[in-house]
């Protein structure tokens, strides 16, 4: 299933809340919109007292004069369903619909996601506003798709409403079927938590660590949440099925934490959309000291994430303006040429439509300082000046639509262990450093990185377009998708894991067999010593060919069964013990390594490897560490981006002439990208 955006040309759209303004000023707002080239209008996430202001009294006018107007003024509108904040008046009459804390205390008005998915009244609200707005805006010309929901499991990704410890207790039962094995499979013995009757399971509750309990029972409330997610989200996908035309897409927006929104995708969604907000990274609160320092450049790995779902996709709402609530979130205002760069960032990587956020800044409400393209004065600036150079550069790459991103290197995660090392000290401490290395080694190297979902659904074919597929900490891993990886690498594929690899079972169970378990015969080692390492110990090395690099956090002391040591440690007990193995097996290899990975350390397995900038153009560009590559492909036509993510020119050289779309011009030797700068290059090999 391909999942991806259909669109003749990179499109501009805009968020706008005609409930925020006085119906005077939308007329003018749409024609100033289409002077700055945006086609597109989303509406009506918060809405539903507009539809709905008294349970069962509906009524459509408002958004019909909006719709209408809209439609006379030639603007496309994106319609969304409601129901990510209810109204005052429902939540008041039926209290079970609000979602609970881990205490039970019920989430009140005031803010905004404060219900429960699993709600049997809330889900029947959910039902019946969704069909009468199917029913009645589906048959309305300019109404192109439907938006379900808005950013769920944003500000709360866990459930504790007793209608929630309801939904799971049925969850559990259609999964495990009886008391027993839920038991056997969650561990129960331990700490004498076995249960006895079904009324006894519940959710995460208080105990001694707020937040922590079982954790194979925390693995599957993480499973739990995601399929009540897409139950929610589903219910509104096939009520609007029945009414919607056959050219009007369905999608959703965000990317949050519980949800598998691969499965999502596939299951209900015509495709996805990202809310792509850079400038997260320059947080007032943020210390420079203690991040990776790529600043707004880290939003190509979420792109990287929205980019394995949706191979070309959307950006509902891209940042316009700085951020902030009004107790939180506080930003800077993106300096002059961060808007535009921003844009380009997102189609660099896949998106073919960007809706900035939002059209003016709200005067009232917790997000009175969330700048939108106008400030409250309504009146020209800088950034819709951007938006204006935005519009006449995307008319100049009018054959980009629908391009693939290109690369031979993937990073490949999985729904499973980023759940499971939520609560995981060990593998989850791991993964997190690891998967930012591997971003900031390969960003800085310019070799474009794409990101794979590990399932069970994954095909060999899904695969094989990687020369080389990096799995840093596969914790959990069963033997069905083992068995894919070692087809992979059967067939030419290189694979590199990194420790505490395969020692977990589907529920979080350790398995009784030396790490790499299922993977063990592959990469031709055992691992039979192994320690976590503290901050008394010294920095801990691998050497290899004369190079040093790190071997942070966790260190196995690998044994090589018939794979051939490459790597070796340097500055603890087991000095001179290998580090890292290699084995070749059929047309391809693997790389096991016995640590976590630092900066230093990709760069090094990466070399090792032979992972190198593809198609060629590491030969013809030479470029600075600060600056981005990323490659888009279609129809034999390559289109090359370079972003520049400093203040600063970036002086870069091209060996063989090469024209730049943007300003039309063929340059070659030595160049420079404006700071805040992009250059965009048609590439044949």
């Amino acid at each position: 299933m391909d999942n991806a955006i259909n669109l003749s040309h990179i499109t501009l759209g805009v968020c706008y809340y005609p409930e925020h303004w006085p119906e005077s000023m939308w007329r003018d707002d749409l024609r100033r919109m289409k002077e700055y080239g945006i086609e597109v209008v989303r509406v009506a996430e918060f809405a539903w007292n507009k539809f709905e202001p008294r349970e069962g009294e509906y009524t459509f006018d408002f958004f019909d004069r909006f719709m209408n107007l809209a439609q006379e003024e030639g603007l496309q509108v994106i319609f969304c369903t409601p129901t990510a904040t209810a109204p005052v008046w429902m939540s008041h009459k039926y209290p079970e619909i609000l979602n609970a804390d881990i205490d039970g205390n019920r989430i009140h008005p005031g803010l905004r996601r404060q219900t429960s998915l699993n709600s049997p009244v809330y889900l029947d609200f959910s039902a019946k506003i969704t069909e009468q707005l199917a029913r009645h805006y589906s048959g309305y010309p300019n109404l192109i798709g439907w938006q379900l929901d808005n950013e769920i499991n944003c500000e709360k990704d866990v459930y504790y409403s007793e209608g929630d410890h309801i939904a799971y207790r049925q969850y559990l039962k259609d999964k495990y079927g009886t008391l027993d094995r839920l038991n056997e499979a969650m561990g129960t013995a331990f700490w004498n938590q076995t249960y006895t009757d079904w009324d006894e399971v519940f959710l995460t509750r208080r105990t001694n660590f707020p937040g922590e309990t079982n954790p194979h029972m925390q693995l599957e409330e993480k499973r739990f949440v995601s399929d009540s997610a897409i139950r929610f989200l589903k219910l509104q996908a096939d009520i609007i099925k029945r009414y919607r035309r056959a050219d009007q897409f369905i999608t959703t927006n965000g990317l949050y934490h519980h949800l598998d929104y691969h499965k999502l995708t596939n299951d209900v969604l015509d495709f996805i959309t990202y809310d792509n907000y850079p400038n997260f990274a320059h947080e007032t609160s943020i210390e420079p000291g203690e991040t990776n320092g790529l600043e707004d450049r880290n939003a190509s790995y979420r792109l990287m994430y929205t980019r394995s779902i949706s191979p070309v996709f959307g950006i509902m709402e891209q940042q316009a303006g700085g951020g902030g609530w009004n107790f939180r979130i506080a930003q800077a205002m993106p300096k002059p040429g961060q808007m535009r760069l921003w844009s380009w960032q997102a189609i660099a990587h896949g998106a073919d439509f960007i809706s900035y956020f939002r059209w003016r800044t709200c005067t009232f409400g917790t997000e009175m300082y969330w700048y939108g393209l106008n400030n409250y004065s309504n009146r020209p600036n800088r950034r819709l000046c951007e938006l204006s150079q935005i519009n006449e550069e995307r008319k100049k790459l009018a054959g980009l639509s629908g391009a693939r991103y290109v690369a031979e290197t993937a990073l490949m995660l999985d729904y499973d262990n980023e759940w499971d090392g939520e609560h995981d000290v060990w593998h989850g401490a791991c993964s997190h450093a690891s998967n930012d290395a591997w971003f900031c080694c390969l960003q800085k190297r310019h070799i474009p990185l794409d990101m794979v979902y590990l399932s069970d659904d994954t095909a060999l074919a899904d695969l094989l377009h990687y020369k080389h597929i990096i799995y840093p900490h596969g914790a959990i891993l069963t033997e069905k998708r083992a068995a894919l990886l070692r087809d992979y690498v059967n067939n030419g594929g290189t694979l590199i894991l990194g420790c505490l690899t395969g020692y977990k079972t589907e529920t979080g169970t350790c398995r009784m067999a030396p790490v790499p378990g299922p993977l063990a015969e592959l990469c031709g080692v055992e691992v039979h010593d192994f320690t976590a390492l503290s901050k008394f110990d010294a920095p801990e090395q691998i050497i290899w060919e004369g190079r040093t690099a790190s071997a942070p956090i966790y260190n196995e002391i690998l044994t090589p069964t018939d794979g051939a040591p490459v790597g070796y440690f340097r500055n603890n007990y087991y000095d001179g013990a290998p580090a890292i193995v290699h084995k070749a097996t059929g047309k391809g290899q693997a790389y096991y390594v016995g640590s976590a990975f630092a900066e230093d350390t990709a760069a090094l397995v990466s070399d090792m490897a032979g992972i190198q900038t593809p198609l060629g153009l590491g030969n013809v560009l030479a470029l600075p560490e600060t600056v981005e590559l990323a490659v888009r492909e279609k129809a034999g036509t390559r289109y090359v981006f370079l972003l520049n993510y400093q203040d600063s020119p970036a002086k870069i050289t091209l060996q063989k002439p090469m024209k730049e779309l943007l300003s039309g011009q063929t340059l070659q030797g030595a160049c420079e990208i404006d700071g805040y700068g992009c250059l965009v290059f048609e590439w044949e090999a």
